[in-house]
C-alpha cells in the first residue's frame, strides 16, 4: 500500500517565534490525487505548502515522497516536484527561455528541450506567445507561463499556492477552467493550497480544511462541503447561519433542538438529549414564502419559522436576505447568528416575494438540509 502514497507526513510542526504555525498529526496523499488544502488567511496553508513541497525544514516530525524519507537536503526528491507560486517566479527574456529554464539543468539536448517547451506551450495555450518578452505580459498570461515551466518538467508531484489569487475576477475564471483541464490531463499528484471554495470544488478529488495550522476536515468536496464536521468548518465552508442550542429529543434518527433564541429545530442527527450542538444552515437551503394565513395547509418541511426581513442585498445574480425571526423577547440578535437566519434566492423569487426590509415572511429548511454538530 506504501507504494500507492505519494506523500505521507506525520508529527509535523512548525514555529515563528512562540506561534505553532503548522501543527499536522498525520497526512497521507495517494498518488495522482489532487487534493485541495483549504483555509482563511494565516491558517497556515502556505507553512504546510512549504513544508510538504521541502522548501522549508520542519521543526518536528517527518515526511516521505513514495515511502522515503525525504529532507530539503534531498535534491533527488526536490527534483521530482514543481511548484507555482501566487506571483510567479519569472525572470526577463522570452517566454521560451523561461520556460525551458528547468530543462537546461537536467542538460536535456536542446532539440528535445525545444520540443517539450513548444508542446507545454500549446498544452496552456500560450504557444503564439514563446517569442514574447515578459515584459509585455498581462498577469494571466504570465500565471500561465508559470504553469508551462513547471509543466514542462513533468513532475510526480506538482505544488500550487494560490494560482488564481492574483489575477482579476474575469481572468480568474476563465484560468481556472483551463487550470482544472490541464490538472485533469495530468497522471502527476497535484496539491493546491487556496482559501477559495470555488476553485477548491472546481480542481479538487479530495478537499482537507486546515484551521490555525492544523487539519480538521478530510474528505471529498461533497463529504466537506455539505457533512462538516465542526463550526468552522460549517462556517468556512459557506453556513452563514449557525446556532447555539440544546437537544431536547431524539427518537429515530431525528433530532429536535431548542436554540438559545427559543427556536425550535429539528434535524437528521444522532445526538443524545441534553447535548449542546451547533445548528448549521447554508444559505441556498433556506427557502422563503409568504405568511402562511388561517386555513391554509403548511407544507411538509419540519422546520419553519416566521419573521421580518432585515436586509435584502445583491449577490450577483442572487440576492442574500437576512430575516429577523420571530424568537424569546431579549434575544440579542446579530447577523446570521442567534435570532436570524440567511437565505439566498434568485432575483426573480425576491421579486415575486416583494422581499424588501419590513416584508414578513415565513423561513424554511428541510431537516436533510441541517447540520448539527456537536459541541
Amino acid at each position: 500500500m506504501t507504494g500507492c502514497i505519494a506523500i505521507e507526513a506525520g508529527s509535523l510542526s512548525k514555529k515563528y517565534g512562540e506561534r505553532t504555525v503548522v501543527s499536522v498529526d498525520t497526512l497521507s496523499i495517494p498518488e495522482g490525487e489532487v487534493l485541495a488544502i483549504l483555509g482563511p488567511n494565516g491558517a497556515g496553508k502556505t507553512t504546510l505548502f512549504r513544508l510538504l513541497a521541502l522548501l522549508e525544514r520542519p521543526d518536528t516530525g517527518w515526511i516521505k515522497y513514495s515511502g522515503a524519507a525525504v529532507n530539503v537536503h534531498d535534491l533527488a526528491a526536490r527534483r521530482r516536484t514543481a511548484a507555482v507560486f501566487q506571483r510567479p517566479l519569472l525572470f526577463q527574456g522570452t517566454v521560451e527561455e523561461n520556460v525551458g529554464f528547468g530543462l537546461r539543468f537536467r542538460r536535456l539536448p536542446r532539440k528535445e528541450a525545444r520540443i517539450k517547451v513548444h508542446a507545454t506551450l500549446e498544452l496552456m495555450g500560450v504557444s503564439s506567445l514563446a517569442g514574447a518578452d515578459m515584459r509585455t505580459l498581462s498577469g494571466g498570461e504570465m500565471q500561465r507561463v508559470a504553469l508551462a515551466r513547471a509543466l514542462v518538467l513533468e513532475p510526480e508531484i506538482l505544488f500550487l499556492d494560490e494560482p488564481t489569487s492574483n489575477l482579476d475576477v474575469h481572468v480568474r475564471r476563465r484560468f481556472r477552467e483551463d487550470l482544472r483541464r490541464v490538472v485533469d490531463s495530468l497522471a502527476a499528484t497535484v496539491i493546491i493550497i487556496t482559501h477559495e471554495h470555488s476553485e477548491a470544488l472546481t480542481l479538487a478529488r479530495r478537499v482537507a480544511v486546515i484551521q490555525e495550522g492544523s487539519v480538521v476536515q478530510i474528505g471529498t468536496p461533497e463529504e466537506v462541503f455539505t457533512h462538516p464536521h465542526n463550526a468552522f468548518v460549517a462556517d468556512f465552508t459557506g453556513a452563514e447561519t449557525i446556532w447555539r442550542g440544546s437537544v431536547t429529543s431524539n427518537e429515530e434518527g431525528l433530532c429536535k433542538v431548542r436554540t438559545q433564541a427559543g427556536l425550535l429545530v429539528e434535524a437528521v442527527a444522532d445526538l443524545p438529549r441534553g447535548d449542546i450542538v451547533t445548528v448549521a444552515i447554508r444559505p441556498e437551503d433556506v427557502a422563503l414564502a409568504p405568511l402562511v394565513t388561517a386555513g391554509e395547509a403548511p407544507t411538509s418541511v419540519r422546520n419553519r419559522w416566521d419573521g421580518i426581513v432585515d436586509s435584502a442585498t445583491q449577490a450577483g445574480a442572487l440576492v442574500r436576505v437576512a430575516i429577523r425571526l420571530d424568537c424569546d423577547p431579549g434575544t440579542e440578535i446579530c447577523y446570521g447568528g442567534e435570532g436570524e437566519v440567511i437565505s439566498l434566492i434568485t432575483r426573480a423569487s425576491a421579486e415575486e416575494l416583494a422581499i424588501v426590509p419590513g416584508a414578513r415572511v415565513t423561513a424554511s429548511v428541510k431537516a436533510t438540509a441541517i447540520h448539527i454538530l456537536a459541541g
